[in-house]
């Protein structure tokens, strides 16, 4: 009897366990040309900032993995006319576009399809 009531509870506490358990997801978003690091949006991290009447605007957080692992905070402007903005905690900003910026393309498409 002591088995089966040990068996029963095992089988309970693993089941809450894997109900309760949320994880956050790296994203991968490309490889740097500049620095050849994976880079990957920390899905946890993006925040919506603001709306306008034109769009709206995020923060998010992105891990880059090589020999190290270093991370960039964002803020992505989306608009709903389908340009897409950057600004980086490294200084970099501008228009991201799928040939000059892909990473940073990468992620407001992402933004863009799951939290807009």
């Amino acid at each position: 009897m002591k088995h089966l009531v040990f068996g029963i509870a095992l089988i309970c506490g693993l089941l809450f366990a894997q109900l309760s358990t949320a994880q956050a997801a790296d994203y991968y978003v490309g490889t740097s040309d500049a620095t050849g690091m994976e880079c990957y949006l920390m899905t946890d991290t993006i925040v919506k900032l603001w709306t306008t009447e034109t769009g709206k605007g995020f923060s998010a957080r992105l891990k880059m993995v090589g020999k190290t692992v270093q991370y960039l905070d964002y803020e992505l402007v989306i608009r709903y006319n389908g340009t897409r903005r950057f600004k980086n905690s490294a200084g970099y900003s501008g228009e991201a576009t799928p040939d000059d910026t892909p990473i940073e393309w990468n992620m407001c498409q992402y933004v863009a399809k799951n939290r807009f």
